[in-house]
């Protein structure tokens, strides 16, 4: 048992048809509810103060998935796990969105038990007052933007499709003109000369991944390079978050992940380094000195964040992907994409595909010779069983390395 379940007290939702007064195999404080009801009543019980929320269910899927959507907008930092069958494509891309992990219902104690660790440490990494109080100093975060609520609203409907997709997209002209330079550059443009417009580039690429690429455009919209901040450029590092995160998305594909992994590795890698954003602009200054500090003693960009301003761009950004309730497994692989060995997981993931993609690709340095790319951790992947797969996954980051200087 990892230190990280001591003193952990966990919610026990049982919302299977025929109910069991029983508890789940861990080691932990533990209660148990049985009805939405009994579950938001038990949260907010100022005497308990429950670090996880387990859901059982069989046949009540939308309604666990609704439940634990709600509990991530009134309790942030509530791990979430849901125990079900195995789920349609469909419910498992809304289930992704709001819990940590889905396990299915002949679950092992195991697989349990690094469920709820993993879930525990991103939530104590993003809800460190530390960490909140230097991002609060910042200045004004990103809000949310209201076209995405319009695009994931579609999406959840089931019945969305390329016209409607297309449409929503087209009402922002800025954003629909970004899709199509990134779509027209970067890894999409690699290996076609065709030009693509916008209704073709949602055919080609899919709905969801269309809803990624304009979430990165509004987010970089939102945060426009300043003709003060010359310690990299905004626009090359996006170009490169481009290509690292259909690179992670084709390591999952080929490994034989699903398409909500799939998804999960591309949206990790598109938003991977929007923390250093975050942090030029909150204080330039400051951070140029950082970066010059990096390489000075010729140390990872990450460790000297941390070390002089208490917080790495890779918790930064994840906060900030948090707090917009991206899905936690993406916001997972964002928070631990330099660090992987501190993540507690066991297994491939998309962390693991965005971690290799960010690792293998060329690098991209700054004006100071500071390389914003992530160096390769092999302990980390000899750790999860993967280490055989490298030699692979270096071709495949080589060829579209060839293909970037053609």
């Amino acid at each position: 048992m990892n230190a990280t379940l001591n003193d952990t007290r966990v919610l026990f939702c049982d919302l299977r048809d025929e109910k069991a007064d029983t508890s789940l195999p861990l080691p932990v404080d533990q209660s148990q509810v049985f009805s939405v009801e009994d579950t938001l009543l038990a949260l907010a019980d100022t005497n308990r103060d429950y670090h996880v929320l387990v859901i059982k269910t069989e046949s009540h899927v939308r309604e666990s998935i609704e439940l634990l959507r709600k509990v991530r907008q009134t309790y942030p930092g509530l791990g979430r796990i849901l125990i079900t069958h195995p789920l349609k494509s469909f419910e498992a891309g809304h289930a992704a969105e709001v819990a940590h992990r889905c396990l299915p219902l002949s679950y092992s104690e195991a697989a349990l038990h690094e469920a709820v660790d993993r879930a525990i440490r991103a939530e104590q990494l993003l809800t460190q007052p530390r960490l909140r109080d230097y991002i609060s100093s910042l200045g004004h975060l990103p809000s949310f933007p209201a076209i995405l609520s319009d695009l994931d609203e579609a999406l959840r409907s089931e019945t969305a499709g390329i016209k409607e997709v297309s449409e929503i997209v087209q009402r922002d002209p800025g954003v629909s003109t970004k899709i199509l330079q990134l779509v027209n550059s970067a890894y999409f443009g690699l290996f076609s000369h065709n030009f693509f417009t916008l209704k073709e580039a949602v055919n080609l690429l899919g709905l969801r991944t269309i809803r990624d690429l304009v979430l990165t455009a509004q987010l970089f919209e939102a945060m426009p390079q300043t003709p003060q901040w010359r310690g990299f450029s905004f626009e090359q590092l996006q170009e490169r978050s481009v290509i690292v995160s259909q690179l992670a998305a084709d390591i999952c594909r080929d490994a034989g992940y699903d398409r909500t992994m799939q998804a999960q590795a591309r949206l990790a890698g598109l938003l991977q380094d929007v923390g250093m954003i975050l942090l030029a602009m909150g204080d330039g200054a400051q951070y140029h000195q950082v970066m010059i500090r990096a390489q000075e003693l010729n140390q990872p960009l990450y460790v000297v964040e941390k070390m002089l301003l208490g917080a790495t761009h890779a918790q930064a950004g994840a906060f900030l992907l948090d707090r917009w309730n991206l899905a936690p497994e993406m916001v997972h692989a964002v928070l631990f994409h330099h660090v992987p060995g501190a993540s507690g997981d066991t297994a491939f993931s998309a962390l693991t595909a965005v971690h290799v993609a960010d690792s293998l690709l060329p690098p991209l340095f700054n004006a100071m010779g500071v390389n914003l790319g992530g160096r390769l951790s092999r302990d980390y992947l000899t750790s999860i069983g993967v280490i055989d797969q490298l030699p692979k996954w270096e071709m495949a980051a080589h060829e579209v390395a060839r293909a970037l200087r053609n």
